[in-house]
């Protein structure tokens, strides 16, 4: 199975394609590509959209190529930070409640999932812009919406739980990350 015919497969929610994906031994090489991918996608519409902002300013000066790269890169390393990060909840609240105990299964569908996240780069980096407004709003939560769908129905693959315990550990999940950030920020 290559990659087109594999991510579609994972975009239309079919869970089987992940233990296919496993068998070829492409696990690894598709997770890191989808988790880079979304790394970029959101650096690159964050640049675009701030550029927006500052270039308004009287005195604002062009970004360099090389501060612009660098962001970039920042931004890839988010996405793995974040990824790791959202891996090891989904992992300790599946597990927590059945799941299979293995780590690395959950760590790897998910960085696969991440192929759902892609169209919400673009409008998450225009809301975090402050560029606000009924339809960028409402193309965020459609956007959310189905990015979850694609991880629970890839972290479920990963777990072997039921859709009810699978949806329980991500609702779980969300509200553990939401308080923490909340407490941070």
């Amino acid at each position: 199975m290559n990659y087109p015919s594999a991510m579609q497969a994972v975009l239309r929610l079919d869970e089987t394609v992940y233990p296919a994906i496993m068998t070829e031994n492409r696990t690894v090489w598709y997770s890191v590509a989808n988790i880079a991918v979304f790394g970029i996608l959101h650096a690159l519409f964050s640049l675009y959209f701030s550029s927006a902002l500052m270039d308004a300013g009287p005195s604002a000066e062009p970004m360099s190529l090389a501060a612009r790269a660098a962001i970039v890169l920042v931004g890839v390393a988010v996405a793995f930070f974040m990824h790791a990060g959202a891996a090891m909840f989904l992992w300790v609240f599946s597990r927590g409640i059945g799941g299979n105990t293995l780590f690395f299964p959950v760590y790897f569908n998910l960085g696969i999932s991440f192929i759902g996240l892609w169209p919400l780069a673009p409008v998450l980096a225009a809301v975090q812009s402050g560029i606000n407004g009924t339809a960028v709003l409402l193309l965020l939560f459609l956007a959310s919406v189905y990015a979850l769908a694609v991880i629970l129905f890839g972290t479920k693959s990963a777990s072997g739980l039921s859709m009810a315990r699978m949806s329980t550990s991500m609702a779980v999940t969300i509200i553990f990350v939401a308080c923490f950030l909340y407490l941070w920020l």
